[in-house]
């Protein structure tokens, strides 16, 4: 980020300050963050032949940000570090104790590799207390306020082809209906003889409409954050639906099982995997389903059902699936 100061009019220096920062950070939860950040200035000391004062501070603090950060989003920031002052006469030079707390936004991504443009001002306070320009002592330290743009961007961005083929591949089924009667729940069983309404969707399903044990259920449309085992927001809605279709019949167990395709390592594609499942598992049981009926497992990479070599494989080796099972009396 460029920075622009407002100083402090106890520092007896000109009005202004110019510098940088370079941040650092980390998602802690679905709107926290921690961030760390190096920062440099120039204080300016309005006069032509008189040597510029200078700072550099090191921080680290929380950032509240008030969305997904994939779109425009608000956030608060706040911060406390050391700053090191370099002033006239050298003796005073010091390191001091820093805080920070303001408020910026970042915006949607701008290119593919999630590159945003970010704009923020902050409250700046050192508790430097030596000489101050014209020979005057800080007291009580100093308050100043710095106005930044820059740019933010994700680090292990996939590239874009890649994300735009796990949101777009979906798996569908078609079901010949031999009856023109009502059936709401899509599984080839009229209402009026189904006797397990609100079936599964994707799933075999016996003459009464009930589901079929010693099965599996694959689905496409259960999608996650890009090397995360988040589940997306979209995806949601899915798993409610999914819960009341499993709370609708109760007679069965499901296996949770995750996959992934092979790119990267056999041991990082097993703990992603069994992350994305855990993660569907936690949803369905928020969502009502007991959680004795549930296990979730990571396969990783070792079950494709495509070619690992194109992109349209790997796409479809990336799934979750609903292994039906009876339960053991």
């Amino acid at each position: 980020m460029a920075s622009y100061l407002e100083l402090d009019e106890d520092r007896n220096l000109g009005s202004k300050g110019l510098g940088g920062a370079l941040a650092y950070g980390r998602e802690l939860s679905d709107h926290w963050w921690w961030e760390s950040e190096f920062a440099a200035y120039g204080l300016d000391t309005g006069e032509e032949f008189s040597t510029d004062f200078y700072q550099g501070s090191l921080t680290t603090g929380l950032l509240y940000a008030f969305g997904d950060r994939m779109s425009f989003t608000p956030f608060v920031v706040a911060a406390v570090g050391v700053i090191r002052n370099d002033v006239v006469p050298d003796e005073d030079d010091d390191y001091n104790f820093h805080a920070n707390v303001g408020l910026g936004a970042v915006s949607n991504p701008l290119l593919d590799n999630g590159l945003k443009l970010r704009v923020e001002g902050r409250y700046l306070y050192d508790d430097f207390e030596g000489t101050s320009h014209n020979g005057t002592l800080g007291e009580g330290g100093f308050n100043d306020w710095r106005f930044s743009i820059g740019l933010e961007f994700p680090l292990g961005f996939s590239r874009v082809e890649e994300k735009v083929v796990e949101k777009v591949v979906y798996e569908t089924r078609e079901v010949e209906v031999m009856v023109k009667e009502p059936d709401s729940d899509g599984d080839g069983i009229p209402d009026s003889r189904d006797e397990c309404p609100n079936t599964l969707k994707g799933g075999e399903v016996d003459g009464k409409g009930c589901l079929l044990t010693n099965q599996t259920i694959t689905f496409h449309n259960i999608g996650f954050e890009l090397n995360s085992d988040q589940v997306t927001a979209s995806t949601r809605p899915v798993l409610e639906r999914v819960a009341q279709a499993l709370n609708a019949q109760t007679n069965f167990s499901i296996e949770i099982s995750g996959h992934t395709d092979s790119v990267g390592s056999a041991e990082y594609n097993e703990q992603l995997s069994l992350g994305r499942a855990e993660s569907v598992r936690r949803l369905l049981i928020e969502n009502g389903v007991a959680a004795e009926r549930l296990t979730a497992r990571g396969y990783g990479e070792l079950d494709p059902v495509a070619s690992n070599e194109t992109a349209s494989g790997r796409a479809m080796n990336r799934r979750v699936e609903f292994r039906v099972m009876e339960v053991k009396k």
